[in-house]
């Protein structure tokens, strides 16, 4: 069986160290790749079919309503995976309003995840998961959840030993 690396990132405005900085890649982005560079794995980018805006307080408002009214937006899936070839998800997003934003739960509703193990990693400006994990236990329940990595966004740049570890830790 293989290891997927599936990943959500926002590219533009975000905050850093609360205040409004620009990403060119995104900082999970940036995390996925290192785990990828350190295991023999496929990489997929969980895309969005109508775009999150670049500037922050626009991306913010659409997150909060979708967080707010549950919704699952749309996905751009151009390639579809045949998620039965996986036995191992590592599975990165940033944290919006406590949690993954709702184009992960969109991708979490695509997919059966049945035996699967899930290793979730995540980046934010304060450096935690919010209920993130307690919503993913929630809907993949018939998955293995391990205990999952935390990077600050500030901190992504200079995480490789981080990741590392973590990464070691699974193999």
């Amino acid at each position: 069986m293989k290891t997927l690396i599936a990943y959500f990132s926002h590219i533009g405005e975000t905050l850093a160290d609360s205040s409004v900085v620009v990403l060119e890649k995104g900082n999970t982005e940036k995390v996925a790749e290192k785990i990828h560079s350190l295991i023999d794995s496929d990489l997929y980018k969980i895309v969005e079919a109508e775009p999150y805006p670049y500037a922050y307080r626009d991306c913010n408002n659409r997150a909060k309503r979708e967080d707010e009214n549950n919704e699952h937006p749309a996905l751009l899936d151009t390639i579809g995976l045949d998620m039965s070839q996986y036995d191992t998800i590592y599975l990165g997003f940033p944290i919006w309003y406590r949690s993954y934003p709702r184009v992960v739960a969109s991708f979490l509703d695509k997919y059966d995840f049945t035996n699967k193990t899930i290793i979730p990693f995540c980046t934010n400006d304060e450096e935690y998961f919010g209920i993130s994990l307690l919503e993913l236990q929630s809907i993949c329940k018939n998955s293995t959840i391990k205990e999952g990595l935390v990077i600050r966004g500030v901190n992504v740049d200079s995480s490789d030993d981080k990741i590392k570890d973590f990464v070691v830790k699974y193999q």
